[in-house]
Parts: structure tokens; C-alpha cells; sequence
């Protein structure tokens, strides 16, 4: 997971307030002759993961079995992942297996070590069946995001979970799905000392819908950061209401819209290696996959957002190199990534000083390449938007905005998007966006 390091300016400024590139892949394997799977191109070490998977060969004669398709090589731990295994051979009057998926890279090396994701994929076997897709790798600190393509009609990303689509509900008002939190739950994380927890680390809440097994939906995943010295609820001695904990309408707004949360409890969010949002992350993703968990197939984890505060921010923007991210938005706390990529919302208070709006500013003209907008808030400060409730420009501009990203809920969109967008004539808010959020 790429993470990129924080500019001292911005770091003062919100903790007061609350590599190397390498060369692409070499070319995919061209495809057999009849009976025979093409062979995968090999990938170099470098920013980008090499492709892999040549094309499927056609179905042999009776009797001749066909090869299956060879695996691509990835870099080695550290400075890539490890290799995808190949897919399997098919067997010749019957139809061709298809190939197994290719296996994540694995994790890189330090904070700013120069690490590449090294994801392989499967290969097409011969016959009718294709390969199946390879699982996205994970990135190296400092090093490159992308997935490898998919084997003879494989993929970069999927679901283990496929459900129906959600109905568009109201984002300024509680969803349709009761609601619950799982305390305390997944590996403990976080940088120490911490001004919550001292020198103890914290596990993770988990706010959901109550009844994850009917429906037939797949909840999508959202990673909170918290702000310098805040938590998501309040939680005395340590986190008294009016002081900290002033991230819980939010968080059961998201809930109550489908959205499965995942909080660390650090109240130092941008710190640590790996930081505990991609703590979360990982944790999140084994838990969707593993029979014994009660979020086993319950899980959107195709479309994943990230959103954090203040230094929760920061947190935020350094997750946005993850390729597993789908959309981001940061209240009070952006931070300028080149690996951003994916569309960007970015919240600040008008009451806010410099140099929170210009960080703001800079941080939205840099992102070019996909939709980026920036919401100020008139009438708050750094903290303050969160008692607005849930009809406030932030939390509900939170909720529209996963909403219209995660769930593909088009009615939501009409709040970003198009010549006449909901924030666009809100009185309550000035918005800035890029060209790319003109087209509704």
C-alpha cells in the first residue's frame, strides 16, 4: 500500500488544530496454438505490476489434453509481490478449466521504501471456461498501485458478495437499516503515545446495518479516520462528549444508510507504519473472505471509500493510494497524493484561517485526472459541522457522496454532478469544482 509522506506544513497545521520508479511490464504472452494456453509475459520490478495472462488457446480434438496457461513472475517481497500462480491445463474433449486466480503481492518495505505491487493474475486455461481473476495486489510503501490485468476474461477487482441494488433513500435524513457497532474487534493498531490511549494501542469499531445475513445486499465499506485526539463516540473517563467523540451521528448515519464502517480507535491516525487505516483495511478484507466471520460474504469489496477528519485527513489522503479505494473525501484535512484515483470530495469550515483553506485549494487543483470538489462549509469552524446533524452540508454531502460512488445511487449524484448540482445553489455552502464533474 503506497503511502505518501506528509508535508511538514500541513502536519503542524492539523495536529495543532484538533520510490524509486521502476519499468512497466513486459508485454502479455501471445496466445497458443490449438491445445495450448499462451504463456504469461513476465513483469519487471518497478512502479507498475507487468501484466499477465496470454490468450486462451481453442478447444483441442478429442483425446489431446491442452496446457494450461504459465503463471507471471512478480518482483520479490519488498520491492514487489510474489508471483500469481498460473491457471490450470484443460483436458481435451472436455471443456478447459478455467485458471486460478493469481495471488496478491505482498507488502513492501518501509514508510518510504520503494516497493512495488506485485499482482499476478490467472491464466485461461484451453477450452470453453476462462480464467478467473487475480486478486488486486497490495502496494509496497512508497511504491506503485496498479492491479494486473486479468487472465483470458479475468479481472483486476471483485466481490466475493453479489447482491441486489439498493433502493435511493434520502442522504439528510437516517437510512432504512437498523443499526449496530461491533466494539472493540480486529488487530490492535495505532502509534504511541497516544493522546486517548497513552502508551496503549487500540483495536477497531465497526459501525453496520444490525441484520447483515437478509436482504440480499452487499454492504459496502467505508474507512474512517479520526481527527488528532478524537474518537468516533464518546467513551468517558478518556473521550468526553463535547471534547472528542464527535464523530457519532455520522457514523450511525453511514450505518443506517448500509454502509460498513470500519474505525481504528488511534486518535493519531497519519501515524504509524502501516497506519491504522490500512491496519483496518487489510482486516476488513480477510474478515470478508473468512467462512468464521460474521461479515463473510456480507461485503460490497468492490466499492470502498475512505473518508477522514483533520489529521484523519492526512490518514485519508495516504489511503487514496490504495488501488482497493474506490472514492475519498476529507473534512478539514486534505493532503496533496499524486496516486490519488478515484473521484475526491474535499470539506472545509468558512470559519476556518488560513492555511486551511489554500492546503484545501492546492489540494483540489491538483487533482486533474478524475471528478475532484471542495464544499466550504460558511458557517463552521474545524470541528463544529458535526453538530449540525444530519441535514448539515457535511454529514449529508458524506452520505450523497458514498452513496452516489459506492451504491450507485444516481439520484444521489445530482448533488455533485451537472450544470445545476444540489451544492451548486445551496446558500449554505461555496463549492469549487474540476471540469470532470460538469457531465450529471
Amino acid at each position: 500500500m503506497s503511502v505518501q509522506p506528509l508535508t511538514a506544513l500541513t502536519t503542524a497545521l492539523l495536529l495543532t488544530a484538533c520510490s524509486a520508479g521502476g519499468g512497466d511490464g513486459a508485454t502479455s504472452g501471445s496466445g497458443g496454438a490449438p491445445n495450448q494456453g499462451g504463456a504469461a509475459g513476465t513483469g519487471t520490478a518497478g512502479n507498475t505490476a507487468g501484466t499477465t495472462g496470454g490468450v486462451a488457446g481453442t478447444a483441442g480434438s478429442v483425446g489431446s489434453p491442452g496446457s494450461g496457461g504459465s503463471s507471471g513472475s512478480g518482483g520479490s517481497p519488498g520491492s514487489g509481490g510474489s508471483p500469481g500462480s498460473g491457471g490450470g491445463s484443460g483436458s481435451g474433449d472436455s471443456p478447459g478449466s478455467g485458471g486460478s486466480s493469481g495471488s496478491g503481492g505482498g507488502t513492501g518495505g518501509g514508510e518510504n521504501a520503494g516497493g512495488t505491487a506485485g499482482t499476478g493474475t490467472g491464466q485461461a486455461g484451453s477450452g470453453p471456461s476462462v480464467g478467473g481473476a487475480g486478486s488486486a495486489g497490495r502496494n509496497g510503501y512508497g511504491g506503485g498501485q496498479t492491479a494486473g490485468t486479468g487472465g483470458g476474461g479475468g479481472g483486476t477487482t471483485a466481490s466475493s458478495c453479489v447482491g441486489k441494488t439498493f433502493p435511493t433513500a434520502d442522504p439528510t435524513a437516517m437510512g432504512p437499516f437498523q443499526t449496530a457497532t461491533d466494539k472493540n474487534v480486529g488487530p490492535l493498531t495505532g502509534y504511541t503515545p497516544d493522546p486517548i490511549h497513552g502508551n496503549m494501542q487500540s483495536h477497531f469499531n465497526v459501525y453496520r446495518p444490525k441484520d447483515l445475513t437478509t436482504g440480499g445486499y452487499c454492504f459496502p465499506i467505508v474507512i474512517w479516520s479520526n481527527g488528532h485526539g478524537d474518537q468516533p463516540e464518546p467513551s468517558p473517563p478518556e473521550c468526553v462528549l463535547n471534547s472528542c467523540g464527535h464523530y457519532a451521528t455520522v457514523m450511525q448515519e453511514f450505518a443506517s444508510h448500509g454502509f460498513v464502517v470500519v474505525v481504528a480507535l488511534s486518535s493519531t491516525t497519519s501515524k504509524g507504519d502501516p497506519p491504522p487505516s490500512a491496519v483496518g483495511l487489510d482486516w476488513i478484507l480477510e474478515q470478508a473472505d473468512d467462512p468464521a466471520s460474521p461479515y463473510y460474504h456480507h461485503l460490497d469489496t468492490a466499492h470502498i471509500g475512505a473518508a477522514g477528519h483533520s489529521e484523519g485527513g492526512l490518514a485519508t489522503s495516504k489511503l487514496a493510494s490504495d488501488p482497493h479505494i474506490s472514492a475519498i473525501s476529507s473534512v478539514s484535512g486534505p493532503s496533496a497524493n499524486p496516486m490519488i484515483h478515484q473521484p475526491t470530495l474535499l470539506f472545509f469550515g468558512g470559519k476556518e484561517a488560513n492555511p486551511m483553506p489554500m492546503n484545501v485549494a492546492n489540494v483540489f487543483n491538483s487533482i486533474t485526472q478524475y471528478p475532484a470538489m471542495s464544499v466550504n462549509n460558511s458557517s463552521v469552524g474545524h470541528v463544529d459541522w458535526s453538530s449540525q446533524g444530519t441535514k448539515g452540508p457535511t454529514i449529508s454531502g458524506l452520505i450523497a457522496w458514498f452513496r452516489a460512488h459506492l451504491m450507485n445511487d444516481t439520484a444521489s449524484r445530482k448533488y455533485f454532478y451537472g450544470a445545476s448540482c444540489t451544492f451548486c445553489t445551496d446558500n449554505r455552502v461555496t463549492v469549487m469544482r474540476n471540469s470532470l464533474m460538469v457531465t450529471p
